[in-house]
């Protein structure tokens, strides 16, 4: 699977242009196209980075990828990100790797939004834990809540997100992946923000055993 996560991951890179402010996803995926984009930018490619974790930024510095704060740009042009899971309306499950928050704030400013994964990763209907990042203080009471909305919410154990806060992975018997979903969970108190994206996706590419797959957001 790590062959296939690279060919789709530098498939993905193949989108950047001199000048662009890139999203840096998280994660073992994103991080093909960081190393990949490193490359590139020794060869002469001039791009500024806005990195979704502490941990891509590093590695970006490490490759020569010159990274900026969100807040000094109006938009990004493209971000190449991973996801755990994808459905087939390109509504995605993310934040195994614990950036969930950062990963929908970078997402959410950007023109393009290109998702990389493996084959394994497509799926008919969501079985991802659902990540909920939530503020310390409360969090059992929190956890309460999402109960309530039919979940089985895990601490993660010995998980601090970049962002100070805790993550409950949130399992369940089936889930329809909708904004009004996404907007219940995030409109419990406590909770900061969920691994649900909706129609964040603009495209998404599959390393497959037998070549590249791109699927494209129908408008």
């Amino acid at each position: 699977m790590e062959e296939l996560k690279r060919k789709a991951a530098e498939k993905a890179v193949e989108a950047i242009e001199d000048g662009m402010v890139v999203g840096l996803g998280t994660g073992s995926t994103a991080r093909y196209a960081i190393l990949k984009l490193g490359e590139m930018v020794k060869g002469g490619l001039d791009i500024v980075g806005v990195a979704t974790s502490l941990e891509s930024e590093r590695l970006a510095k490490e490759v020569g990828i010159k990274v900026a704060d969100i807040n000094d740009y109006d938009s990004i042009d493209i971000t190449i990100d991973g996801a755990d899971q994808v459905n087939g309306k390109l509504d995605l499950i993310k934040g195994g790797g614990g950036a969930l928050l950062r990963e929908k704030i970078v997402a959410s400013c950007s023109k393009r939004e290109i998702i990389v994964v493996d084959e394994s990763k497509i799926v008919d209907d969501f079985s991802f834990p659902l990540p909920v990042e939530v503020v310390k203080f409360g969090w059992k009471r929190t956890a309460d809540k999402l109960r309530q909305l039919g979940f089985n919410p895990r601490i993660r154990h010995g998980f601090i997100t970049d962002n100070e806060n805790y993550i409950l992975d949130c399992e369940y018997e089936r889930i329809k992946a909708s904004k009004e979903l996404e907007e219940e969970i995030n409109n419990i108190p406590g909770v900061v923000e969920n691994g649900l994206f909706i129609g964040l996706a603009t495209e998404v590419i599959i390393g497959r055993k037998d070549g590249i797959e791109v699927m494209k957001r129908g408008y």
